[in-house]
């Protein structure tokens, strides 16, 4: 075989292991890569568990301060409407017997 072809051989074979030492390297980062998606992933869907248990609790929490109130305001409502009752029944029983009752 002439020296020519043997060179040319020599170089073909290095730039084949050269070849295939950047395939394994670029094997290597695609599964480095794989992992840091998977630990996103992971991170995100914890994230995500966490953002949805504090958003029901906001709910329950919400929901229990509006049944508050509104026991509050129906209180309120009650209590004006013996309001208008009361003045209503002293207003038909009249000034006069009123006045009689207090002594004016």
């Amino acid at each position: 075989m002439p020296a020519a072809a043997r060179i040319n051989k020599m170089k073909t074979e290095t730039d084949i292991a050269v070849l295939q030492v950047q395939v394994s390297n670029l094997d290597q980062k695609f599964v480095d890569l794989k992992d840091c998606v998977d630990n996103l992933d992971d991170k995100v869907e914890h994230n995500f568990d966490k953002i949805h248990d504090t958003l029901r609790n906001f709910q329950e929490e919400n929901q229990r301060q509006h049944k508050e109130v509104n026991g509050k305001i129906n209180s309120l409502e009650k209590w004006r409407w013996m309001i208008m009752g009361g003045a209503a029944t002293a207003g038909a029983l009249g000034f006069h017997v009123i006045a009689k009752i207090l002594g004016m």
